[in-house]
């Protein structure tokens, strides 16, 4: 659906009818990705105890309108958008730089719990990974697949395309790789490519400099002690071989938390757990909704 905002023409995907009777879990996608994220996870039965809704930022998805340069803004951003829908009882989940946005949310608006899927604090992107992304999202995405991908689903994971351009993303013939913005020859494992092709057009956005400027706002957000005194009822999903936002105890952020409660690690999964093993995602979603309902 789409919603009128001040500045934005804000598209908001509803995986099922929404029902009064049920709890609102809201997803927000990672750096330079969207809703078509959420094609990837495998919910069960999340979706019939659920309204399962996932957020297009400005200058991500369908969103139309002035882009946003910090983490804050994509929350003020959030806060107009939840006061149009009207919605209560919400679960805030968000992966990666999302993770931040829900985070920050979750210290401005009312919601039953928030879910923070491989996330770092403070969340430092390095110089090579920022050069990489600067206006050439092929180099970006290659980056951050390298490192964040540890292994690849069992089952094959379809996703949908993005426009015009995101029909022919990655799309392989004779080892030449296509994409919106050129063309690229893979000598070195071409049959990667075209697992990894899924995870990689879900990047396809109409800004393509997008993922520089969300990545860029990584470095920049911090909250304040008095804000993180403040977190309550925040969840943290990590995976064991996500090497580019890896889960410490002594992080502040998570204090006093308790694994298995509060924390939830996954094994032998990377950044990108929808994608390499989107079953045991499930399960631990499963269980943390379950803590909440619990209470």
């Amino acid at each position: 659906m789409f919603i009128q905002l001040k500045d934005h023409k804000a598209h908001v995907y509803v995986k099922n009818n929404l029902d009064s009777t049920r709890d609102n879990f809201i997803f927000i996608p990672g750096a330079g990705m969207d809703h078509r994220t959420l094609s990837m996870f495998d919910l069960g039965s999340i979706e019939d105890n659920y309204n399962i809704i996932a957020i297009d930022l400005p200058g991500h998805g369908y969103t139309s309108g002035p882009l946003i340069y910090d983490v804050e803004g994509h929350t003020e951003f959030c806060l107009e958008l939840l006061q149009h829908l009207n919605l209560s009882d919400c679960v805030f989940a968000g992966h990666s730089w999302g993770g931040l946005i829900a985070l920050d949310l979750s210290l401005k608006a009312s919601c039953k719990m928030t879910i923070c899927l491989n996330i770092a604090y403070p969340f430092l992107v390095g110089d090579l990974l920022l050069d990489h992304a600067k206006g050439n999202l092929d180099q970006a995405v290659e980056f951050l697949t390298k490192y964040g991908v540890f292994k690849f689903p069992d089952v094959e994971i379809k996703t949908q395309g993005f426009g015009v351009k995101g029909s022919g993303f990655y799309g392989r013939s004779k080892g030449e790789i296509k994409s919106p913005y050129g063309t690229k020859t893979v000598e070195s494992d071409p049959e990667r490519e075209i697992k990894l092709y899924p995870l990689k057009r879900l990047f396809n956005q109409a800004q393509k400099e997008i993922s520089s400027i969300d990545l860029k706002s990584c470095n920049k957000f911090r909250l304040s002690n008095d804000q993180i005194a403040k977190l309550n009822n925040v969840k943290y999903i990590f995976c064991d071989k996500d090497k580019l936002a890896r889960y410490n105890s002594e992080n502040i952020i998570l204090q006093n938390l308790k694994l298995d409660e509060d924390i939830f690690i996954l094994n032998e999964t990377g950044h990108f757990p929808f994608f390499e093993d989107p079953v045991q995602l499930k399960a631990a979603l499963i269980k943390v909704l379950a803590s909440d309902a619990s209470k």
